[in-house]
């Protein structure tokens, strides 16, 4: 309940917690996640969120942004095609990518993350040139695990083989986006 998330967040503080990113479905189907976004700024804890976006209105956006939060990072899989079918939702890319202009109009730092497979592991460099043209500063990558939808879908999980082509062109991205401030995260 929120006395026990309040009482989470004084313990966080005490701690030294700099930052909070609230996760886990979608943390703003919460009741209490504007107040406990409130309370983690006020602890002087920098709260994020971590989202599929689906939901991201402007409302939704502003009410988080008014709350104290500084950034919201959204799950984009690849491209267009590549997304929707990793999400099993059609249209999801489309809003994950009109999120980071929401959120970014809302003035919130846009940031994106990406689950890496053999789906979308050729998509690199487009989807770092549409992020980087949605005012994305920092991309976390990852490589997907055999947890959700992935699980009973080996061939979808990519191979060390598939790393040696994968990683150095993540980090010529990065290498390529460090002077306009875009970092790349592992």
């Amino acid at each position: 309940d929120l006395a026990e998330a309040r009482d989470v967040v004084a313990q966080l503080a005490a701690a030294g917690t700099r930052e909070v990113t609230l996760i886990g479905g979608e943390a703003y189907l919460s009741p209490h996640w504007l107040e406990i976004t409130r309370a983690l700024t006020d602890a002087g804890i920098i709260a994020s969120m971590t989202t599929g976006a689906r939901g991201i209105t402007p409302e939704l956006a502003g009410q988080a942004a008014d709350a104290g939060m500084r950034a919201m990072s959204v799950s984009i899989d690849g491209m267009e095609a590549t997304h929707d079918r990793l999400r099993a939702v059609p249209g999801s890319w489309k809003r994950a990518v009109t999120a980071l202009g929401t959120i970014r109009e809302a003035g919130m730092a846009p940031h994106a993350n990406t689950q890496w497979n053999r789906l979308n592991m050729d998509e690199a460099e487009p989807l770092a040139a549409v992020l980087r043209m949605q005012g994305v500063k920092a991309w976390q990558v990852q490589v997907t695990g055999p947890m959700g939808r992935a699980s009973d879908r080996e061939d979808w999980l990519l191979q060390p083989a598939d790393l040696l082509d994968l990683v150095p062109r993540l980090a010529a991205i990065a290498r390529e986006g460090r002077a306009e401030g875009f970092r790349v995260e592992a």
